[in-house]
């Protein structure tokens, strides 16, 4: 469990660390808010999820 949560960390600081170095400046604003937009999706899913299951139960 925890060597597969640290592969996935490792796995992102990758992907940073390239986005980084091989991205410009307007490039990763618009990367920041794909991921910004992305990020607030997920919530809402798992916040509407969290509620389909808590009313469903009573």
């Amino acid at each position: 469990m925890i060597g597969r949560i640290l592969r996935i960390a490792f796995l992102i600081a990758l992907v940073a660390l390239v986005v980084h170095r091989l991205f410009n400046r307007r490039q990763k604003r618009a990367l920041h808010e794909i991921v910004q937009i992305s990020a607030w999706v997920f919530l809402a899913t798992a916040l509407a999820v969290l509620g389909w299951y808590v009313l469903g139960a009573w």
